[in-house]
């Protein structure tokens, strides 16, 4: 059971969102922070997996909680909810890391989507975890084995919580503290394609999640997904799925990737 925690000054919010997830198996509601400065304080405390944020806080507004915890490197998910669908607040959000951007009044199967998003992310934190110190551990691996899987599981652990940034192979690569020509040839070994190819496909996946599951504007679906240019987004979309994103969500065919 994963920990999480609700941060918004109207209490009628907190109610309502605790109810609309209720029926969530795998997060339990731990605490309900009422202002920005306390629910800084709480999360450099206890570092839950998940806090629901809204942007407007007395104290300290929600963007500013999400930049200061990025900075001190927490490994809080977070999810912003808010009474604005202007594009700057969602933008900026994204940018620090937010995993999801969900309005109020909250519809039950976008909240759905953001909290599944999360459990996804962490349970592959989750696996990533042991399996790191499971290889360090190993009396049978030399370190070049441990440098493997240590440095691939970070780098597709970083991908998932960061593939909306600008990222490339040399800032996985300094991530693992490895050649950046290693870390490519690493990466396309074990996942059996390029970084590129696995980053823009990652990309292009959570552009559909969000073309067909919301009513997201296509030019913040384009930032939300690490396209700040709108127009290079949907050459690359039409390339991979072979329609615009318009209508991709028209039609909202599967996706095979």
């Amino acid at each position: 059971m994963y920990r999480a925690i609700i941060i918004d000054d109207e209490k009628w919010v907190v109610k309502s969102l605790i109810a609309t997830l209720k029926d969530m198996e795998h997060f339990r509601i731990e605490a309900e922070l009422y202002d920005g400065l306390s629910a800084m304080r709480y999360l450099k405390e206890n570092q839950p997996d998940l806090a629901f944020v809204d942007v407007r806080l007395p104290g300290m507004g929600g963007l500013e909680i999400l930049q200061e915890a990025n900075s001190l490197g927490l490994k809080t998910l977070f999810i912003v909810i808010s009474g604005h669908a202007e594009f700057a607040y969602a933008q900026k959000a994204m940018l620090h890391n937010a995993i999801g951007y969900c309005l109020k009044p909250f519809s039950h199967s976008e909240l759905s989507d953001a909290v599944e998003k999360a459990r996804q992310l962490l349970e592959k934190r989750r696996q990533a975890e042991p399996s790191v110190s499971a290889s360090d551990s190993s009396a049978d691996s030399g370190p070049a084995a441990v440098t493997k899987n240590k440095a691939v599981n970070m780098m597709l652990d970083y991908i998932q919580g960061h593939y909306m940034e600008d990222i490339s192979i040399q800032t996985l690569a300094d991530l693992c503290s490895i050649n950046p020509n290693y870390a490519g040839q690493l990466f396309k070994q074990k996942m059996d394609q390029t970084f590129n190819s696995y980053l823009t496909n990652m990309r292009i996946r959570e552009a559909i999640r969000l073309l067909t599951a919301t009513d997201m504007p296509v030019a913040l679906v384009a930032a939300s997904v690490g396209y700040q240019d709108y127009f290079y987004f949907a050459k690359v979309f039409k390339k991979i799925t072979g329609a615009t994103p318009s209508s991709y969500r028209q039609e909202e065919e599967p996706f095979s990737g």
